[in-house]
């Protein structure tokens, strides 16, 4: 690999991190989310009751604001 490469590499995280809305806290630790194409999901953690959360490889890692978004597609 090339240095560049090597020092991208150091700079990016593997961990995937998104923002989901909180549909239903389960009683078992789990917590059932909603991403933002529409698709539900169920992940680890039930520390954030309602509203947005921030998950990362499937866990809720904490609250996220309800702030207003957009996607565009490039």
């Amino acid at each position: 690999m090339s240095n560049t490469l090597n020092r991208l590499s150091a700079v990016l995280s593997n961990k995937q991190r998104s923002i989901v809305k909180i549909v239903q806290v389960n009683t078992d630790g789990t917590t059932t989310v909603e991403h933002s194409d529409s698709s539900q999901s169920t992940v680890l953690g039930d520390s954030v009751a309602n509203g947005s959360a921030y998950i990362e490889d499937g866990r809720i890692v904490g609250a996220a604001p309800d702030l207003p978004y957009s996607e565009l597609e490039v």
